[in-house]
């Protein structure tokens, strides 16, 4: 039986818009043009460890009403590993982009992308490890373990979607690696279970309303 856990909404349109209004964006990690094979096997598993999946309690809207929809990942591997919490966790921790982001997509295949920023305070003179904010922004799955999280989805973000039927697009991102030095991939290897690597897309199907 999976065991499941959960994570905190994610509210895309009142954090992103607030964040892109301040105008300062997150810097990423350190990226190399090359990294050693060997650290990067060591550190990372594909995205195929993990399935991605979305849940609505409706498939009907209004163009003015906000969509929650539930995320699950699961570790469908045979071995535990670290998948990406939402943004609202890991915007301040200097660990990447957001790692799962949704959007919409109309039926002519037009996309509907949030763009993403934040402004974060901190402590002088405090700066935690790479693998402290590593923990602090994922989650370890043993095999059959999954984590349930939630995208706040806004249709009104992009100066109002008409009404019609649309998907909802999400992703899950991994790393690619190359964001981190040898360095920091010898300190990830000592959390003794590997990161996720790549994408893994979801989506579903709603009907916006007038």
């Amino acid at each position: 039986m999976s065991t499941h856990l959960h994570l905190s909404p994610l509210p895309i349109g009142s954090i992103l818009i607030a964040a892109l209004a301040a105008g300062v964006f997150m810097p990423g990690p350190v990226v190399r043009a090359q990294t050693s094979p060997r650290l990067l096997q060591t550190v990372f598993v594909p995205a195929s460890g993990v399935s991605f999946t979305l849940r609505l309690e409706k498939t009907m809207f209004g163009v003015r009403e906000k969509i929650p929809v539930t995320y699950r990942i699961e570790n469908v591997s045979r071995a535990s590993l670290y998948v990406p919490r939402g943004f609202e966790v890991t915007a301040c921790l200097d660990i990447g982009p957001p790692h799962i982001t949704g959007g919409f997509e109309s039926n002519a295949g037009k996309r509907f992308e949030p763009g993403f920023g934040v402004s974060c305070g901190g402590t002088p003179g405090v700066f935690p490890s790479l693998s402290e904010r590593m923990s602090n922004g994922t989650v370890l799955l043993r095999p059959g373990e999954s984590v349930d999280g939630m995208l706040q989805m806004d249709p009104t973000m992009f100066g109002g979607l008409p009404p019609g039927a649309y998907r909802i697009v999400a992703v899950l991102r991994g790393w690619k690696g190359d964001e981190f030095t040898d360095a920091q991939l010898a300190e990830l290897a000592k959390m003794g279970s590997p990161f996720l690597r790549g994408e893994v897309p979801a989506s579903a199907t709603i009907m916006l309303i007038p």
